[in-house]
């Protein structure tokens, strides 16, 4: 009787609320606390408020008023719905019109839905919330899919309410698996609903621009421009939302250009994000969204272009989206943050202090206006502490510390945060702070360039990144830990270089501690390997037309026969193998004497590839510059060589004057030319002076060596821009013997792994002189080479019984065959190198327009036979510079396919030249064409080579000093 009696009085009096506020009265009477505590009460005295529907409608009223009153809390809306949801069901003209519109629009089970998945489907869900079992949620995605069947009248309800969970749960926990399932259902929603809906549209574009941003994929944010285009044509001239397609569009294509660096795509997001803004006059609601979004496309625009008038207009745009923003806008903290990191950069161009300390301030209110927990607190302290550092304020430090232990960040931003918390703490003198911070950083390079990700997203995350590991190092020497400094190089340079051959070279070490785990491992490892070097398209092929790849491809059941998979399938494909591998290294390294597989290595195991000789690492940061030097010394096995003379700065601008003076030595006029060698020289001597004479002087060899001594070896392993310049043909060549090659024999290394890679690769050498011969005297859309047959039938004298392959016969398949069979192989054709994509650099055969033989190709060979490659073409260890640190390039490429020596070239050649020194190394590795080559003397062999050309033609370097000698 009492409760019947409480309810009673408690319903009527918020039934009363609830009239006063519909009858126009303003939302007071349901905002206080009074009200809630009412509602609560009422709650209290009812079993079940689903099965007393005047109490679920009154309660629930009471949050849906509240909510229209305070849109920023959720929470109001969520407890309206759950309330108001009996009472929809048992008559919709009950609730308000939207929320009508809402369960109209939501998906609740029926009698035709499979009931028993959909029940395992949630509890597989409440699983994920707990563990984070990503295969729990995919489990639960699939059975929801597979409960509702494709013709019921709700399926996409369904859909939209599945996104909305998925979208949800990322939003909660952050986990990228949510995301990226949200993706896949928005996919099914957009497929199954009618054509061109510009909301769904822009949607899954949103979605995709975010799972790009948190993948490193670039396939995605190209998909999220694709489907923002769709959406702006989709939507009519009236639509009150095309402010809001306009503006996600722009939005993209900033994303897009970041990525691409390509200023046509900034310009039309430029141009996008003006028409938004065009559409949202002021007062529109959407106004401060479209300025701030123009004005970060406009400070782009300005740090592509440098035009001062553009980064003044990015000002002000930001400063007036930031005015008209409320302090209660969710928005704020973002436009506040964008436009602090606008007017430091302002700062930069006048050194404005005013607009430093509003940058300061206007950091510092965006963090305060942010939770803890929000995934953009660490880009928001990023900023802040990026200016305090630009005004010298030590606090700078503190913050940097905060972004990057913030919660709910990306892998990319913690990366970025502990880098410039290191240099921070650098300039504070903090060396071990720093060290950590850097060491932090480096350790989630891995996790920015997951296998997942197709190469050419692996190899941006990686360029992204350029100089961290020589910070890393340099910090590392600072605290006086050289050893440490060359195992972060190590770590840091040549990372899918090293992920590539540690796959290989630990294999031994898995079959003898754990050999069931070895077939599972190898067949994961060449999927993924497979994978890592193919891109696909939609195009449908005959698979004979098929390449050699695309045939392993499709006999492994990557691709169809018929055709080859979208670049979607696979690259699903791709992160379900990275999941497995990741996996499988887990269990791997939880067996005993495997705990460091596939891990960078340790000094020790460094320090055994010196044993025939110095490794000499040369490192340059904007911190300081200096040559480590690795041995083979127990007690003091890297030993530090301050270069205190080189700068950054210097060796780039050294990089482009050489590459200015190698073009003018190889054409144009005669006075170019000439002038180009005399630059070439003067390079030459600048690396004498500057970085190889300190490393010889430390390592005591100030002369040539006596009569009858041996030479001593050098292998040089340069990093960066470095790797561009001739260190071999270091010195002054006019006063011998201040020369690096008067002095040792040099070879290269791109990474002390690859040097124990190649040694393994020569452990089975045996006396195998089999020979290849590839001449391309004429090539289809090439120039002539006619010194490549006279260079061939030379070979073939000295090396009788040599497979030789001219012109038509030298086609991709042939030659791809004939390596197998061969111990060496001599390419005298030409090389191509691509600076955009330097794994689509290529030798060229005959068929080279249909079959090239790239980069990629060359390092899916496994080649058990191989001893020596030379390669006598143009420019086959030419790089890009954002990559010169991960050696993608034809030289390493046969590295990879299993020779340990390899002759390589660092410009273009002259083709007599070639010639000319082919000959005289082969005559030396055949003493005379009397003996089978000893591919051993490579190195030496090539040595005298050079230098025996070099006393003849003195004068010009740009004939000699490209050739080189990379592996033991």
């Amino acid at each position: 009787m009492r409760a019947r009696l409480a309810r009673k009085m408690l319903l009527a009096g918020i039934e009363a609320r609830v009239r006063a506020v519909e009858a126009g009265g303003g939302p007071g009477p349901v905002l206080g606390a009074d009200a809630l505590a009412e509602v609560a009460a009422l709650l209290s005295v009812v079993d079940d408020p689903s099965q007393d529907l005047p109490v679920a409608r009154a309660t629930g009223m009471v949050y849906w008023l509240r909510s229209q009153a305070l849109p920023e809390d959720e929470a109001e809306l969520e407890a309206a719905m759950v309330l108001l949801t009996p009472v929809h069901d048992a008559d919709p003209a009950l609730v308000p019109a939207q929320m009508r519109e809402f369960y109209e629009k939501s998906f609740r089970p029926d009698a035709d839905v499979d009931l028993e998945s959909w029940g395992h489907g949630l509890e597989l869900l409440d699983q994920y919330e707990t563990s984070l079992d990503a295969a729990a949620l995919r489990e639960a995605v699939r059975l929801f899919l597979h409960a509702v069947p494709d013709d019921h009248p709700r399926r996409l309800a369904m859909l939209g309410d599945l996104k909305e969970i998925m979208l949800e749960l990322y939003e909660r926990l952050r986990e990228v698996e949510a995301l990226a399932l949200a993706v896949e259902v928005g996919r099914e929603l957009l497929d199954a609903s009618p054509e061109g809906d510009p909301d769904l549209l822009t949607g899954l574009g949103v979605d995709l621009k975010e799972l790009s941003k948190q993948t490193g994929e670039l396939a995605q944010l190209k998909e999220a421009v694709e489907f923002g285009r769709r959406a702006v044509a989709a939507a009519a001239e009236d639509d009150r939302n095309r402010v809001v397609y306009l503006s996600n569009l722009g939005f993209y294509l900033q994303a897009l250009f970041e990525r691409t660096k390509q200023i046509q795509t900034l310009s039309e997001a430029v141009d996008y994000g003006r028409q938004a803004v065009g559409v949202a006059p002021p007062g529109h609601l959407d106004r401060a969204l479209c300025l701030a979004n123009l004005a970060v496309a406009q400070r782009l625009l300005f740090e592509a272009i440098k035009d001062k008038n553009v980064l003044a207009e990015a000002v002000e745009l930001g400063r007036e989206s930031v005015a008209i923003t409320s302090a209660t806008d969710p928005n704020r903290a973002r436009y506040l943050s964008n436009h602090g990191y606008a007017l430091r950069i302002w700062s930069e161009q006048d050194d404005d202090e005013a607009a430093l300390t509003e940058a300061v301030a206007l950091g510092r209110e965006a963090v305060a206006l942010t939770p803890e927990e929000h995934p953009s607190r660490a880009m928001y302290l990023f900023n802040l502490g990026s200016a305090l550092s630009a005004m010298g304020d030590p606090e700078a430090v503190e913050v940097f510390e905060e972004a990057a232990d913030a919660a709910g960040s990306s892998e990319g931003m913690r990366l970025m945060a502990n880098r410039r918390l290191g240099s921070a703490a650098m300039q504070a003198g903090m060396f071990e702070t720093a060290l950590a911070a850097y060491e932090t950083a480096l350790s989630l390079l891995t996790r920015i360039t997951p296998r997942s990700l197709a190469r050419a997203d692996r190899e941006h995350g990686l360029s992204e990144a350029i100089g961290l590991a020589a910070e890393a190092a340099s910090t590392a020497i600072a605290a006086g830990r050289p050893e440490r400094a060359l195992e972060l190089l190590e770590q840091g340079r040549g990372v899918l270089l090293g992920e590539f051959i540690g796959a290989r070279t630990d294999l031994a070490e898995l079959r003898a501690f754990a050999p069931e785990m070895a077939p599972p491992f190898e067949r994961l490892r060449e999927e993924l390997e497979l994978a890592d070097h193919t891109t696909l398209t939609d195009a449908v092929v005959e698979y004979g037309q098929l390449d050699l790849l695309g045939r392993i491809l499709t006999d492994a059941g990557l691709l169809t026969p018929d055709s080859q998979e979208s670049a979607q399938e696979v690259a699903i494909q791709r992160r379900r193998s990275a999941r497995d591998w990741e996996d499988m290294l887990a269990r791997i390294r939880a067996l005993p004497g495997l705990e460091r597989f596939l891990l960078p290595p340790t000094i020790d195991q460094l320090r055994a590839q010196a044993a025939d000789g110095p490794i000499v690492m040369i490192n340059v940061s904007w911190l300081r510059c200096d040559a480590l030097i690795l041995t083979d010394d127990p007690d003091r096995p890297v030993r530090v060589v301050e270069l205190g003379t080189l700068t950054p700065q210097d060796m780039i601008d050294q990089v482009k004057r050489f590459l200015a003076a190698t073009a003018a030595a190889g054409g144009g006029s005669l006075r170019e030319r000439v002038e180009g060698q005399r630059e070439i020289h003067a390079v030459l001597g600048w690396l004498w002076d500057h970085i190889a004479e300190p490393v010889l002087a430390d390592l005591g060899i100030t002369g040539p060596p006596e009569p009858g001594q041996e030479w001593p070896r050098v292998w040089w392993c340069p990093q960066r821009e470095l790797a561009f310049l001739p260190l071999h043909a270091a010195g002054h060549h006019d006063r011998v013997p201040l020369t690096v090659m008067d002095r040792v024999i040099s070879s290269y290394t791109p990474t002390i792994r690859a040097l124990r890679y190649a040694r393994h690769s020569a452990s089975g050498e045996s006396a195998d002189a089999s020979t290849l011969i590839v001449c391309m005297p004429g090539t289809p859309e090439a120039p002539d080479l006619p010194g490549a047959r006279t260079e061939a039938l030379q070979l073939a004298r000295l090396l009788p019984g040599s497979l030789v392959l001219d012109g038509p016969e030298a086609t991709y398949d042939a030659v791809t065959a004939a390596l197998s069979e061969h111990a060496i192989v001599h390419l005298a054709c030409h090389g191509v190198s691509d600076w955009d994509t330097p794994a689509a650099s290529r030798l060229l055969l005959h068929d080279h327009r249909t079959r090239p033989l790239t980069v990629s190709a060359i390092s899916l060979l496994r080649l058990n036979r191989a001893r020596l490659a030379y390669l006598s073409a143009c420019s086959t260890t030419a790089s890009n510079q954002r990559l010169a640190d991960e050696a993608v390039h034809i030289t390493a490429a046969f590295q990879l396919a299993g020779y340990p020596h390899v002759i390589g070239t660092l410009w273009p050649i002259n083709d007599r030249i070639a010639t000319q020194v082919a000959a005289d190394v082969y005559d030396r590795l055949t003493d005379h064409g009397t003996t089978p080559p000893d591919t051993g003397q490579a190195a030496l062999a090539l040595h005298l080579a050079t230098r025996r050309l070099r006393d003849t033609a003195t004068a010009s370097p740009g004939l000699w000093a490209a050739y080189i000698h990379s592996g033991i």
